[in-house]
């Protein structure tokens, strides 16, 4: 398995995170005592239903956060893919992204 770097998020990514989650109409729940590790779970259990609507903008969100283009990381294996969702799950400040998101 390749070793990954997540870049932090940027203010940029506010607004691609939004269409993602408008085109899979997910509302996430975030509140002051949200965990990031909760944030984590409640979005994946949430997008996963929805996520084939949205699978170029997903592959294309993650893959710039590792430094891979769409395609690339469309064709990653599995574990690879788990390791950077996993990455993003611990992305310092991830419930306050998610809250500018949902604002």
């Amino acid at each position: 398995m390749t070793e990954y770097k997540m870049r932090a998020l940027k203010t940029s990514d506010i607004f691609k995170m939004s269409k993602i989650l408008k085109k899979l109409n997910v509302k996430v729940d975030v509140n002051d005592k949200t965990t990031q590790q909760q944030v984590g779970v409640q979005m994946l259990q949430r997008v996963a239903e929805n996520l084939h609507l949205a699978e170029d903008e997903v592959n294309a969100f993650l893959g710039e956060l590792v430094n891979v283009d769409a395609k690339e990381f469309a064709n990653l294996p599995i574990e690879d893919t788990l390791k950077i969702i996993t990455l993003f799950k611990e992305q310092k400040g991830l419930a306050s992204f998610l809250s500018a998101v949902k604002a």
